[in-house]
């Protein structure tokens, strides 16, 4: 009788113990934004800490939140688990020695001799300054686009990225990883070796929209590199990509923050309208380009993620009627 009793118990609590971690499987995206948005609100009373931090949290939340309808069910999770973690290895590595490698570029840029002079010609095209951006200007606005602006290069793309590895879906970080910097830093290169161009506020004598507070020496070298606008193209490439994701909360807070960083370069006098429309080309290559890599490259992976990446996927063939008495 007494092991009877046991053996009952047991499989309640094998039960609960199963039906706790079918719970987990399900919802763990709202764990995981309860403590981002647990961090957020137990660090926001302290002033010491940047606003951005604050509100870099409150995204992070934000999008764990939104996930739920796009989580995929057909991959394994230990095969993500692992591609995942090698994946946001690349991604952390490249955040933390891009910029370093970005400089090094700048510094042999300053020493060659640009083929074509922009600044004269676009400082004479009306409008092209962005001035209708700046018609009405506040402090508030002003701290408003200098805090996306400062964030608007990278933040982005780790914000999609942290999205798409949320609902297990492999093609969707390599497509948003694609279409920003891996791509566009080698479409982009030829224009920046090309034209010399230099931002709105050196080449008009305004003050920094930015307030870097920068030496004259200083100025003549980070102000340059505007054609196309590559805050413009990393954004607008995400922007594209967000509006094919379904859920519409999601589409429109991201969607506002990407159009914001770049309405943000007019504002601060950093791009030319020019730039900002190149940018915009460069971006809607890039996705599209993305997608064409995405799909010839898409035959070759489908046999080893078949058997290792997705649950009970089997592949499908298909005779072909008519090719087959053609050939006969």
């Amino acid at each position: 009788m007494q092991k009877l009793v046991e053996k009952k118990i047991w499989r309640r609590a094998k039960y609960i113990c199963l039906e706790l971690l079918e719970l987990l499987k399900r919802y763990y995206f709202v764990l995981i934004g309860l403590f981002f948005l647990h961090r957020a609100l137990h660090i926001a009373p302290y002033s010491s800490i940047s606003l951005t931090s604050k509100i870099y949290l409150f995204m992070l939340a934000l999008i764990c939140f939104t996930v739920y309808k796009d989580i995929r069910h057909d991959v394994k999770l230990i095969p993500f688990l692992l591609i995942c973690t090698v994946f946001f290895l690349f991604i952390f590595y490249i955040n933390k020695h891009g910029y370093g490698f970005w400089g090094k570029m700048l510094r042999w840029q300053i020493k060659k001799d640009i083929i074509v002079n922009l600044n004269p010609i676009f400082s004479s095209i009306p409008f092209n300054d962005g001035s209708f951006a700046r018609v009405y200007k506040s402090e508030t606005l002003t701290w408003f686009f200098r805090m996306v602006y400062n964030n608007g290069f990278v933040l982005p793309v780790l914000l999609a990225l942290y999205r798409s590895a949320l609902i297990m879906d492999l093609k969707k970080m390599l497509r948003y990883t694609l279409s920003a910097h891996v791509l566009q830093i080698f479409l982009i290169t030829p224009f920046y070796l090309t034209f010399h161009l230099q931002e709105v506020w050196y080449v008009l004598g305004q003050p920094d929209g930015l307030a870097r507070h920068l030496s004259s020496k200083a100025a003549a070298g980070i102000t340059l590199n505007c054609f196309p606008s590559m805050h413009t193209s990393i954004c607008f490439a995400m922007f594209l990509l967000a509006l094919r994701e379904r859920n519409k909360i999601f589409k429109f807070i991201f969607g506002f923050f990407c159009l914001s960083v770049i309405y943000s370069t007019l504002y601060l006098e950093i791009h030319w309208v020019i730039d900002i429309i190149a940018g915009m080309i460069l971006a809607y290559v890039t996705v599209k380009l993305s997608d064409f890599i995405l799909d010839k490259t898409k035959i070759l992976f489908e046999k080893p993620l078949n058997i290792f990446y997705y649950k009970n996927r089997k592949p499908i063939y298909v005779n072909n009627y008519y090719l087959y008495t053609m050939k006969n």
